[in-house]
């Protein structure tokens, strides 16, 4: 399985949460265009494939774009490689962009999976988190996915908000089911460097959420949407049946993909590339024709330390057999003897098959993961 993700670095507004590269100048998004066009013809081998199963458009903010902008970069996609009968093509979207016309045409042009950063219900919280969107704006546009027929209405949550409550997080929760979105991510808020949020932090004009109450929201959102029919496939993702992202998936199962745009990431088995995170030096390595990517190659303690943090992520939880036939017998005694103490002291379960977390440790799983490194 090969994935492809489109990274289209544009914003409206600059969310105080957010660190992902984006620039709120639209005035080149058609420059940009062009660009992520001419680099999927540059990088139509790095794959070694020619069939992709899922495409992903990211961002910043991918409903920027037009319907005209759009098709052209997915008909630059199947000039150069087969698409799958049943390709996942997911479309990340703002609230405020999501106008029935314009959701009828992103179906028109096979977007099957479009994921709407909703974050709250709550007025206050979208005030200060400095979303570009208000509450009508929220509920109109799931309203308009559903009216357009799109296969999969996916959304995002975010707990652990600066001055939240349970009673505020189970209401965001039970307002969003009344949707029936097929996919629910819930993230939990993270002071990230270079944001409006940590300078604040800083300063101590804002003050983080006590963990025990982040981990309630967590456990919170756990039972309620489990108890509504929702799996909980891996720690911030819920879907229901048949409905689990399969791009996502497979970044976690180590699959190969490439990263197309400013800032995006490729892997095609051993080695992790990257573009410049700068939009106007990207643009102008592409429109030279000399696009520079750094890399790195992965070793197999590289492979396996990965290999743990991203299966501890998911309910299914570590493979026991794969990582004894991808791995030598050090990485493999050394996997062995340290998962037995954890076994031992209730953080991990062995299901003969796999080994796994519970739901109390799942909050856990980058600390549990550590333990398991081989360094």
């Amino acid at each position: 399985m090969a994935g492809l993700y489109l990274h289209i670095p544009f914003c409206r507004k600059a969310c105080h949460y957010c660190n992902f590269h984006f620039s709120t100048d639209l005035s080149y998004v058609e420059r940009m265009v062009n660009a992520i066009c001419d680099e999927i013809e540059l990088t139509a081998d790095y794959l070694q494939v020619d069939t992709l199963e899922t495409i992903y458009f990211g961002g910043g903010t991918p409903s920027v774009l037009s319907p005209n902008q759009l098709n052209r970069i997915l008909s630059k996609v199947h000039n150069h490689y087969t698409i799958t009968n049943n390709v996942e093509v997911t479309f990340e979207a703002n609230p405020e962009d999501l106008t029935l016309e314009y959701c009828k045409e992103l179906k028109s042009v096979g977007i099957n999976r479009l994921s709407v950063g909703l974050q709250s219900f709550i007025a206050d919280d979208l005030s200060f988190m400095n979303r570009s969107h208000d509450l009508n704006q929220a509920r109109t546009a799931l309203q308009h996915v559903r009216l357009a027929n799109i296969d999969q209405l996916c959304t995002d949550l975010m707990f652990g908000l600066i001055n939240s409550n349970m009673n505020q997080w189970q209401n965001n929760l039970s307002e969003l089911v009344k949707y029936e979105p097929d996919h629910i991510s819930c993230y939990n808020l993270t002071i990230e460097e270079q944001t409006a949020f940590h300078k604040w932090n800083r300063q101590g004009k804002i003050k983080i959420l006590e963990e025990t109450l982040q981990f309630d929201q967590f456990i919170q959102a756990h039972e309620f949407l489990t108890g509504q029919g929702y799996d909980h496939y891996e720690i911030s993702n819920f879907s229901l049946p048949g409905c689990r992202s399969r791009h996502n998936s497979a970044y976690w199962d180590h699959a190969k993909y490439l990263g197309v745009g400013p800032g995006a990431h490729s892997f095609d088995g051993t080695t992790r590339s990257w573009n410049p995170s700068n939009n106007q030096k990207y643009l102008r390595s592409i429109e030279e024709g000399t696009l520079t990517k750094e890399q790195e190659v992965l070793s197999d303690q590289n492979l396996y330390n990965e290999t743990i943090m991203l299966c501890l992520r998911q309910a299914k939880g570590i493979k026991v057999s794969e990582v004894s036939t991808t791995f030598d017998n050090r990485i493999m005694q050394h996997f062995k003897l340290q998962a037995d103490k954890l076994i031992m002291q209730g953080l991990l379960i062995d299901d003969d098959t796999h080994y796994r977390l519970g739901i109390d440790n799942w909050y856990l799983a980058d600390h549990i993961s550590e333990q398991l490194f081989y360094t």
